[in-house]
């Protein structure tokens, strides 16, 4: 089992802000809809809760890394456990082209590379083809604190709950300082 749960999601003409790309603030909603449909994967009932308290969002960082622009191709948002307190859950998250963003092809976009020397179709000048990493737009992570329903208050995770978050835990993301 893999710590990381891999939700596609598509871009929609609505995410598209003036200047032709992905606005920002819609970033938050795929972070959102990936983080509520992976949670069944982790074992997190569908309202997202654990028990019948529920998970809020109290904090969001985001490192935007680089525009997407309008693409018919989906995103992969890569969503997981990076830390577990005792009533509170960090998630982080990697949005990536999806399965078939094929990055820049060889040569391309590089200074050091020679004029011609990507050839058409992601092949390389050999005429070899190199597999590709999906490019990562986006770094992000949240905290979710477990809040009792009647008071308000924060409520402990018990100790089957911090097992099942506990089973899908990666490295925190690494983000850019202020």
């Amino acid at each position: 089992m893999t710590s990381r749960a891999r939700v596609v999601l598509p871009v929609r003409w609505s995410d598209i802000d003036l200047f032709g790309h992905v606005n920002n603030a819609a970033f938050l909603r795929f972070l959102d809809d990936a983080r509520f449909a992976a949670f069944p994967l982790m074992g997190v009932d569908g309202s997202g809760t654990v028990t019948d308290a529920v998970l809020v969002v109290v904090k969001n960082e985001i490192d935007y890394l680089a525009p997407v622009p309008f693409t018919p191709d989906p995103l992969a948002v890569e969503v997981w456990v990076s830390r577990v307190g005792s009533s509170s859950v960090d998630f982080g998250y990697e949005v990536t082209g999806g399965a078939s963003d094929r990055g820049t092809p060889v040569g391309a976009g590089s200074d050091d590379a020679a004029p011609d020397a990507a050839a058409p179709d992601g092949a390389a000048p050999d005429g070899a083809t190199r597999a590709r990493e999906p490019r990562t737009y986006l770094l992000a992570r949240s905290r979710m604190v477990q809040v009792d329903r009647a008071s308000g208050r924060p409520q402990p995770f018990a100790e089957d709950e911090r097992a099942v978050l506990a089973a899908h835990t990666d490295a925190e993301p690494v983000l850019r300082g202020w």
